[in-house]
C-alpha cells in the first residue's frame, strides 16, 4: 500500500484543505518602496506606528529575512518574536536584489494564504511595503476603506499594553475584523444586493463604534484613522462596477461611528471603489491586502 493511500485511511483530514484556523495573520515589511530593480530603504526596521496597527488587529505577524539584504530586529521585533507573535523566515531568491526583496514578501504570504486558505493578508502603504508590478492586476479588485472610522495606539505606546487591551476587548475587535472580512462575499451572494449592502454598511458601523467606545479605555493616546481593505473579485464579477446596489466611489456615512469618535466637524465614512486584483490561480475570498492611515489624534 502506498504511502498517499495508507495516510487517507488512517488519517480522516490527509489531503483536505485545512480549517480556518481562528487566528488571522499578516505579511509586515519595513517601509519599502520596490519599482523594477530600485530599492529604496526608509528604515532598516519596522515602522513603530505600522507595528502598532497590525499587532492591534493581527494575532499572528511574519516578516520574511533574506541573505541578499539583511535588515535586524529591534528591541520591539525581538519582544514580539519571543512572545511566539513575529516570525522571521528566511526567504533568498538569486538575481536582483529588489525583486528578491519583492519576491519575498510576496511569496510568505502565498505559501501561507496556501497552506491556511482565508487566513493571511500582506500589509501594503508607504509605511511598508509598496509595489504594483507582477502582484496585482488592474480592474479585478474592490478597496472597502473606512475613513475616521477606527483607533489605532501611537508610535511609542508600549506594545504589551496593545496586547493587554487585545485580550480584554478580543470581541470587539474580531468583530470589526469579521464585518470586513465578510463584506465583499456576501454582497456577491446576495440575490438583493442593494439591501445587503446597507444592512452590512450599518453592522460596520456599530462594529467601529464599539471598538471606538472601548478604545478610550486606553491610558495612552490614540488617532481616529483610515483602514483600507483590498479584495478580489470573482471573475464573471470583474469590470465596470455596476451592477445592482454597487455604488462605487459613493461614501456611506457611518453615524454610530461618528458619534463614538465624538470630533466635532469630522464624518467617520465608509467607501467601495474599483481596485486592483490580486493576480492568483487561487482568490481568497477574504481581503488580500491591508492598508491603514492615522487622521487625527484622539483625546
Amino acid at each position: 500500500m502506498g504511502e498517499a493511500k495508507r495516510r487517507k485511511q488512517s488519517e480522516p483530514n490527509f489531503g483536505r484543505i485545512p480549517k480556518n484556523p481562528g487566528y488571522r495573520g499578516l505579511v509586515v515589511s519595513p517601509p519599502i518602496e520596490i519599482e523594477g530593480t530600485r530599492l529604496y530603504a526608509k528604515s532598516s526596521s519596522l515602522d513603530p506606528q505600522e507595528l502598532r496597527f497590525a499587532l492591534l488587529f493581527w494575532d499572528r505577524l511574519v516578516w520574511p529575512s533574506s541573505r541578499a539584504i539583511f535588515f535586524g530586529s529591534n528591541v520591539d521585533e525581538e519582544f514580539l518574536e519571543s512572545a511566539g507573535i513575529l516570525s522571521r523566515p528566511e526567504y533568498t531568491f538569486n538575481g536582483d536584489m529588489a525583486q528578491g526583496i519583492a519576491k519575498s514578501q510576496i511569496q510568505a504570504y502565498l505559501d501561507r494564504e496556501s497552506a491556511e486558505p482565508g487566513t493571511w493578508a500582506l500589509a501594503q502603504g508607504e509605511n511598508s511595503f509598496l509595489l504594483k508590478e507582477n502582484l496585482v492586476e488592474e480592474g479585478a479588485g474592490v478597496l472597502v476603506e473606512l475613513h475616521r472610522a477606527i483607533p489605532v495606539p501611537q508610535h511609542d505606546v508600549p506594545l504589551v499594553e496593545i496586547l493587554e487591551f487585545k485580550e480584554r476587548r478580543r470581541d470587539e475587535l474580531i468583530l470589526l475584523r469579521h464585518q470586513l472580512e465578510s463584506f465583499v462575499s456576501e454582497i456577491e451572494g446576495s440575490a438583493e444586493r442593494a439591501l445587503t449592502l446597507q444592512k452590512r454598511v450599518a453592522e460596520i458601523d456599530q462594529a467601529c463604534s464599539n471598538l471606538l467606545v472601548v478604545g478610550k479605555e486606553w491610558q495612552f493616546p490614540i488617532y481616529l484613522s483610515n483602514i483600507k481593505a483590498s479584495f478580489n473579485l470573482t471573475p464573471v464579477k470583474s469590470g465596470p462596477f455596476t451592477y445592482a446596489g454597487w455604488k462605487m466611489g459613493e461614501p456611506y456615512g457611518l453615524v454610530a461611528a461618528t458619534v463614538a469618535a465624538g470630533v466635532a466637524g469630522l464624518l467617520s465614512t465608509f467607501e467601495i471603489k474599483g481596485d486592483f486584483g490580486l493576480r492568483s490561480k487561487k482568490r481568497p475570498i477574504n481581503p488580500y491586502r491591508y492598508a491603514y492611515q492615522i487622521h487625527k489624534e484622539l483625546s
